[in-house]
């Protein structure tokens, strides 16, 4: 039964110089990776801003539906619509009104 024991150490408490540099190495991590991450992020939208996320081509044509711009892929093989943070709601938002519209319209026929 020897064999099978197994030593473990338990590491004492950390203190409070360690703690100190411990967190000014994560808040120095947290800000270069915000850094990395906003540069690169504007980067990469700048270089492929008309570029359709479905098939990765350079065919990215922005239509006007009344207040909505909505982002489509002209190529042959794809046919992707993009839309932009809040146009879907916008898109059904218009849709609800224009039925209820309908629906009043058509009532004065019945």
């Amino acid at each position: 039964m020897a064999e099978g024991r197994m030593k473990v150490k338990m590491k004492s408490e950390m203190t409070a110089e360690e703690a100190y540099f411990l967190e000014q190495d994560k808040e120095k991590l947290r800000t270069l990776r915000a850094d990395i991450a906003g540069g690169q992020n504007s980067q990469y939208s700048d270089e492929h801003k008309n570029h359709c996320f479905r098939c990765g081509t350079e065919s990215l044509v922005e239509i006007d539906r009344g207040d909505i711009k909505i982002d489509i892929c002209v190529n042959d093989n794809c046919g992707a619509i993009h839309l932009d943070p809040g146009e879907l709601e916008q898109i059904i938002e218009n849709q609800a009104a224009m039925g209820s519209l309908r629906k009043s319209f058509l009532s004065v026929f019945k």
